[in-house]
């Protein structure tokens, strides 16, 4: 499981499946999670240890208590696996979008999307790298937040084709939404972007960068 892979890890696992759900409500000793769940400390033990691999769990400190012995660890949910159980998300943002549509313009509402991209994209690196490399990080990015991307091109063109997008969900019922994603990969990649998402089925991202810097032109005033 990566960080931010919105699916809780291995959700055939019935067992493993039991165990997170009772790690949602705060943080556990082995003992502690084998009483619970019936298991051996050593059944316990190997999910867990294969859950901090994945990055869904970690360690929270020891328990307290007067008892001898070496203290018992607790261990609790990451943030990205506890998030990865909500279904929240998507409804929020499309509700956010449609109240934003009912107070704005649809420039305005546009504008305001391209800025939720470009903060997300978050700061340009200080030294510029190749054009080739700011697409790879933009699509790594895209990735990161959920979607499936690969980039193909060469020569200063460029496309990140998707077969998944990661704000489908709210794409589905408004196409505005895709400002938010075309925003994010032009502050990424600092080049000319052109979006051409598939949205005929399942949203699937798709943009071309076909400039090596995305500057303004210069207005020539005839003197």
């Amino acid at each position: 499981m990566t960080p931010t892979n919105r699916q809780s890890p291995h959700p055939g696992d019935a067992t493993r499946g039991r165990l997170l759900a009772l790690m949602r409500e705060g943080t556990w000793t082995v003992d502690d999670l084998a009483a619970q769940l019936g298991l051996t400390d050593n059944a316990v033990r190997f999910h867990l240890a294969a859950l901090e691999r994945e990055g869904g769990v970690a360690k929270a400190g020891v328990k307290k208590g007067s008892g001898a012995g070496k203290p018992a660890i607790l261990y609790s949910l990451t943030r990205a696996a506890d998030e990865a159980f909500s279904r929240a998300y998507a409804p929020v943002l499309s509700a956010c979008v449609e109240e934003l549509r009912a107070t704005m313009s649809g420039s305005q509402l546009g504008a305001f999307l391209a800025r939720v991209g470009k903060r997300l994209a978050g700061d340009k690196p200080a030294k510029r790298d190749s054009l080739r490399k700011r697409v790879t990080g933009a699509s790594d990015l895209l990735n990161s937040l959920g979607g499936i991307t690969k980039v193909e091109g060469s020569n200063q063109i460029y496309r990140i084709v998707g077969r998944a997008c990661p704000l489908a969900a709210a794409v589905e019922p408004d196409h505005c939404v895709c400002s938010v994603v075309t925003a994010l990969v032009a502050n990424v990649v600092d080049a000319e972007v052109r979006e051409c998402c598939d949205r005929s089925g399942r949203p699937k991202c798709c943009f071309e960068i076909t400039t090596e810097v995305n500057k303004p032109r210069k207005r020539h005033v005839a003197g």
